[in-house]
């Protein structure tokens, strides 16, 4: 999850008051280091993050914006199907891009494993 101008992901973060941060960057530990800090985002300033919940690798930042967007559009109930089950959020991001006009890119979402998100928490909180 290091640095990687070529690789972007997006993720989802729950705050102290157990509502949801999604964004993205090109190296999570150092985000949310940054949202602890209150200079990640506006939010993440007047939400304390607490950790982790769920992150996907995509190939650049148009599709992590892309997403990012898709998912902040979501009710909290299909967060929540997202952050249980990281694999739905490409099949659901796929199907809504298919139902749009011009849609012909192929999307290659890849899930960051329970136990690598549990790792990258691990590390935030030492």
């Amino acid at each position: 999850m290091e640095d990687d101008k070529n690789k972007y992901y997006v993720y989802i973060i729950l705050c102290e008051d157990n509502s949801y941060y999604t964004g993205i960057t090109n190296n999570l530990i150092n985000r949310f280091k940054k949202h602890q800090k209150g200079k990640g985002a506006n939010y993440t300033k007047f939400h304390k993050p607490m950790k982790f919940l769920s992150a996907w690798e995509v190939d650049n930042v148009n599709i992590a914006l892309s997403i990012e967007y898709y998912i902040k559009s979501m009710d909290k109930k299909t967060k929540i199907l997202f952050t249980e089950n990281n694999r739905l959020l490409k099949s659901y991001y796929t199907k809504e891009m298919k139902n749009k006009k011009n849609y012909k890119i192929k999307i290659r979402v890849r899930s960051i494993s329970k136990k690598n998100i549990e790792k990258i928490n691990s590390i935030l909180q030492n």
